[in-house]
């Protein structure tokens, strides 16, 4: 069962990727969501992983941020993924990775969370939905 989503920032909710333009209709839903916790996940150096806190990290429905140069490993690699369930205390059943690169969405499923390619807000509300999670 799904209890915690993972969300990749850049391309997701900063759209488009690189930029800090946040995906505002994303936001407003992630508080209504039926999950214990929403965690950012990313690829990130120190000084863009603070602009990206201070950005997003206190937005409501956000329970945490985590960062790969912290974690000391870049997504996909599995160890990632690894390191970042330990982290929040969950299990790969209990997590939704969802990233806007094919690669990435695969180094979550090799570490065996289920993970969805983003395409846009619709699909993914659709996709939330049709999971019970909103």
């Amino acid at each position: 069962m799904v209890t915690t989503l993972l969300l990749d920032v850049d391309g997701v909710l900063l759209v488009p990727a690189g930029s800090l333009d946040p995906n505002e209709e994303l936001l407003a839903v992630l508080p209504r969501l039926a999950v214990d916790g929403v965690y950012l996940v990313t690829n990130q150096n120190p000084r863009r992983a603070a602009v990206i806190r201070e950005l997003l990290g206190g937005r409501p429905g956000i329970s945490g941020v985590l960062v790969s140069y912290e974690m000391g490993f870049l997504k996909p690699q599995r160890e990632f993924f690894e390191r970042a369930l330990a982290e929040i205390g969950r299990r790969p059943e209990q997590c939704l990775f969802v990233d806007d690169k094919p690669r990435y969405v695969a180094g979550g499923t090799a570490a065996g969370i289920d993970s969805v390619l983003f395409r846009d807000n619709a699909q993914l509300f659709d996709l939330l939905r049709a999971r019970g999670l909103w």
